[in-house]
């Protein structure tokens, strides 16, 4: 169970690290305004985080 969790955890992290670094270093202005309006969309709690 420890093992899933961990494989489980680690899929996670390495998706959303590999989404950021897309966002950060091969998104225009005009794409990276999208994934945070859709990011916002999904999970509007984050919009204090997400949008300056």
């Amino acid at each position: 169970m420890k093992f899933l969790l961990t494989v489980l955890f680690g899929a996670v992290l390495g998706s959303a690290a590999t989404f950021y670094y897309i966002y950060a270093n091969h998104a225009d202005p005009a794409e990276q305004a999208l994934m945070r309006d859709t990011l916002t969309t999904y999970a509007p709690f984050l919009e204090e985080y997400v949008n300056p």
